[in-house]
């Protein structure tokens, strides 16, 4: 039996669409860096800048609530970024340190409890946040271990030069008499700028920089394996050997050196799964260390560069 033609045309009418459509999924990487950026931009902003608008010296509770909530914001945007999930791990590390630092920073702004605290000492946990931040924002985004480090040398040659040198020449005209705690607002602004600064600026060099080390001297396991078809990559058991050795001895750079090179693309092949682990866990450990030890000595430097001492609350 024939169908009627007005039930033809409305099942033809049903199956068009008047629309476009654009498939959108949760792996999609251009939205998941969107949603990075917001979430981070959310977080910056809810701890650098509305605790500033509260009195001084702020209240605990509501600097506990914006610190929580910009830690909170910053965790989602490392779950969600599109890196690697051993990258993702090392970026919410970093975050715990610097949920740590902002913890001992609340302490020392609202508190008595850690005693009678020098300006050194807090531009030092200011610091060491700074640095929690953008080392946590390099490894979601640009992953490449030298970036890394010369990224943490330039945040803590910058950050050491401010701050032991410029910040405390600052303070001295901010407030003549350091115990006028009220002051310190104007205090917390200059620091807070000149960090988010130092941090951008870093950001866009590293962004730059990447590429050319990506190119250059490439750390992915990406080579061919030669005609045969098996994988093999001559003399690499005795660099790994060295790499591991020169990482044990706390001989860092040697070690980076040691494994960037056994992890370069070569005609002859790639690297075997088990060899390749152990570059890769060599770049991680002398590049995370290398920059904790750049990253202390520069927050000792300001530790010490100003023991003037700020009010008890």
């Amino acid at each position: 039996m024939a169908e009627h033609p007005r039930a033809q045309r409305q099942s033809t009418w049903s199956r068009d669409e008047v629309w476009g459509s654009w498939p959108l999924s949760w792996a999609d990487r251009a939205s998941r860096s969107l949603l990075l950026v917001a979430l981070a931009l959310g977080g910056l902003l809810a701890c650098y800048g509305l605790t500033l608008l509260l009195h001084r010296p702020p209240s605990l509770t509501p600097s506990v609530t914006l610190r929580i909530i910009g830690v909170l914001l910053l965790l989602l945007a490392a779950l969600v970024a599109p890196a690697s999930r051993g990258y993702r791990v090392g970026a919410l590390y970093c975050l715990v340190l610097f949920a740590g630092a902002q913890t001992a920073i609340l302490l020392m702004q609202t508190t008595s409890l850690l005693g009678a605290t020098t300006y050194g000492a807090l531009d030092a946990v200011e610091f060491c946040a700074g640095a929690a931040l953008i080392i946590a924002w390099m490894l979601v985004r640009m992953r490449h271990p030298l970036t890394i480090l010369i990224v943490a040398l330039g945040y803590a040659t910058a950050g050491a030069a401010f701050f032991a040198r410029a910040m405390p020449a600052l303070r001295a005209r901010l407030a003549s008499d350091p115990w006028q705690e009220a002051q310190t607002a104007y205090d917390e602004i200059v620091v807070r700028a000149v960090l988010l600064v130092l941090v951008l600026g870093l950001v866009l060099l590293a962004w730059w920089l990447d590429g050319w080390m990506r190119a250059l001297l490439p750390v992915a396991n990406v080579a061919e394996p030669h005609g045969s078809g098996r994988a093999s990559r001559t003399g690499e058991a005795q660099r790994l050997r060295s790499a591991v050795i020169t990482m044990l001895v706390a001989l860092d750079p040697i070690a980076i050196t040691v494994a960037i090179s056994a992890k370069q693309p070569v005609a002859r092949g790639r690297l075997s799964a088990d060899d390749d682990w152990w570059a890769s866990i060599v770049l991680a450990v002398s590049t995370a260390r290398m920059t904790m030890v750049v990253v202390v000595i520069a927050a000792a430097v300001i530790w010490l560069s100003d023991p003037v001492y700020r009010a008890q609350l």
